[in-house]
C-alpha cells in the first residue's frame, strides 16, 4: 500500500499533467490581412457603404488570386462586386477594395460594410445600430 504522501504526490503530479493539457478558453483565431492593403489607394475610403446583411458571408479564398470585396452594399453578388458601383445614375462614391489572401482556406467576409478590417468580418455588425440599421437590402 502507498504511503498517504506518494499517494499525494501522484494525485498532484496527474492534475498539473491534466491541467497543462485542458484549455478552458479555445485559442483566439488567426485574424486575416489583406495581403496587398498597400498597393491599392481604395483601402484608405473613409465611408462605408449601406449595410447589406446582418451577418458575414463564409467563402473559400485562394492563395495568389485577386478578389474585389464591394464597399458600397449594392451588388448583387455579395459580398463580392458586380461593378454596380459604375452606374452613374446611382451616383455610389465607395469603390471595391481589392484583396488577396495568405493561405487558401474559409474566410469570413464583412456582409455589413462596416467593419475595420476590410474585407474581413471584425464582428461590428454584432453592434446595436448595425442590429437595427434599415438599409438592409431583402
Amino acid at each position: 500500500m502507498l504511503t498517504r504522501k506518494l499517494q499525494l504526490n501522484i494525485v498532484n503530479y496527474c492534475l498539473k499533467t491534466f491541467q497543462s493539457g485542458y484549455v478552458t478558453k479555445p485559442p483566439k483565431p488567426e485574424i486575416p490581412t489583406n495581403v496587398i492593403k498597400q498597393i491599392y489607394s481604395a483601402n484608405d475610403q473613409q465611408t462605408n457603404g449601406i449595410v447589406y446583411d446582418r451577418k458575414p458571408f463564409k467563402l473559400v479564398l485562394e492563395e495568389g488570386k485577386t478578389y474585389h470585396w464591394c464597399l458600397c452594399g449594392r451588388s448583387k453578388s455579395q459580398p463580392l462586386c458586380d461593378g454596380t458601383h459604375k452606374d452613374v445614375y446611382l451616383k455610389i462614391t465607395q469603390r471595391p477594395i481589392k484583396f488577396q489572401v495568405a493561405k487558401t482556406k474559409e474566410y469570413w467576409l464583412c456582409n455589413c460594410k462596416q467593419t475595420k478590417n476590410r474585407p474581413f468580418c471584425d464582428g461590428t455588425h454584432k453592434q446595436k445600430e448595425i442590429q437595427e440599421a434599415t438599409s438592409i437590402r431583402l
